[in-house]
């Protein structure tokens, strides 16, 4: 039996915020990322990503596409599709992100 608590996950800085990777397996990860500002525009081009907010609100921007997000809200993003969250409040925006394949920091694909 596995069973992790969050405070003993170590985090990490990425172009979404800052992240603690949950869980893993061969086909899904599951993390938890708290995004202070706004995250960085990217696209994975393997992945597909599902994002669940926890807490706060804020903007999603999916290609040219933009909306207004807030809690329990679930977004679906494609493999392919550049993407940023934006915070608008003034706490932090809270999600958890599930990532099919696997998440893999080589498909992290910054926009220019």
């Amino acid at each position: 039996m596995d069973i992790k608590n969050r405070a003993d996950i170590l985090s990490f800085g990425d172009l979404c915020g800052r992240i603690q990777g949950l869980y893993d397996s061969q086909n899904i990860s599951i993390a938890y990322v708290k995004i202070e500002e706004n995250a960085i525009s990217h696209k994975h081009d393997k992945m597909e990503e599902v994002y669940y907010i926890l807490k706060g609100e804020g903007i999603i921007q999916i290609g040219k596409e933009r909306r207004k997000i807030g809690v329990d809200d679930v977004i679906s993003i494609p493999k392919g599709e550049y993407h940023h969250l934006e915070n608008t409040s003034k706490e932090p925006l809270e999600l958890i992100v599930v990532t099919h394949p696997r998440y893999d920091s080589t498909d992290v694909h910054k926009k220019e």
